[in-house]
């Protein structure tokens, strides 16, 4: 069926946009999926998706940002399956606040979910990795890679995951084992909606992004293109690969917009 036949893959957040689509392309190559989210319905709704297109789907319910479910997921992703291929860290959370606004409890949790969970879900694939030279894709942002006003602390929370990236990528290579990350720009999906940012905020940051991004909003699907690619590119690791529609080379992040 495809390069990924029989391979178990975990996609985290994979309950809609970048996961999803993620989720759904491997099992369109033949790939057995563990998937994640907090949201029963969506996750279910997602999996049909996923079964459709002629895969096993096991599905994991629960906010990875709650410590105790990291190493419970992977190890109910070994007893279903007897191992892992494939770790893509997909899932994350984000907000918009200027720093004078932040509170601890939204700093936290923006630095649980975007950095601990990836980081303990590699921690303890790892081990299976080893046994099947599998990889890792951890989902980072442009947000990693240039400034943007009032989202200060989830751009850290990315640049430390493509740090992360580096760092343990090196020390997996021994191994057999490549680590990666993809750094989309904006894509249009359900992120925006879940931040509770309202629809006038969204349509002149929007705006603003047609400016500075210059082929365009990027699909969920041309991400999940990027995600596949390094898992296929058996020589590639330690890389963040923007996938950015021309953002980064254009005039730079855009300014808050008024």
């Amino acid at each position: 069926m495809g390069k990924f036949e029989k391979k178990v893959v975990i996609v985290t957040g994979a309950s809609s946009g970048i996961g999803e689509a993620t989720a759904i392309d491997f099992a369109k190559q033949g790939a057995k999926l563990v998937i994640t989210g907090r949201n029963k319905e969506r996750l279910t709704a997602a999996a049909k998706k996923c079964k459709a297109a002629g895969a096993e789907v096991y599905e994991f319910i629960g906010d990875l940002a709650d410590f105790k479910n990291l190493e419970k997921m992977i190890k109910e992703s070994v007893k279903k399956y007897g191992g892992i291929d494939i770790l893509i860290n997909n899932a994350g959370f984000g907000d918009m606040k200027p720093i004078e606004h932040m509170d601890v409890e939204t700093y936290d949790k923006l630095f649980q979910s975007n950095v601990r969970a990836p980081v303990f879900l590699c921690k303890y694939a790892l081990p299976y990795l080893k046994k099947s030279k599998g990889c890792i894709v951890n989902v980072s942002s442009c947000a990693a890679l240039g400034a943007m006003p009032n989202s200060v602390p989830y751009s850290m929370t990315k640049a430390a995951l493509d740090h992360f990236t580096r760092g343990f990528s090196s020390e997996c290579a021994p191994f057999g084992v490549r680590v990666n990350s993809i750094n989309p720009a904006v894509v249009m999906t359900r992120f925006a909606d879940n931040l509770g940012v309202s629809d006038e905020m969204k349509q002149k940051a929007l705006q603003a992004f047609k400016v500075k991004q210059p082929l365009g909003f990027i699909t969920s699907e041309q991400i999940s293109e990027g995600i596949l690619f390094l898992c296929a590119s058996e020589m590639t690791t330690g890389v963040s690969l923007p996938i950015d529609g021309g953002l980064l080379h254009s005039t730079g992040m855009p300014a808050d917009p008024k």
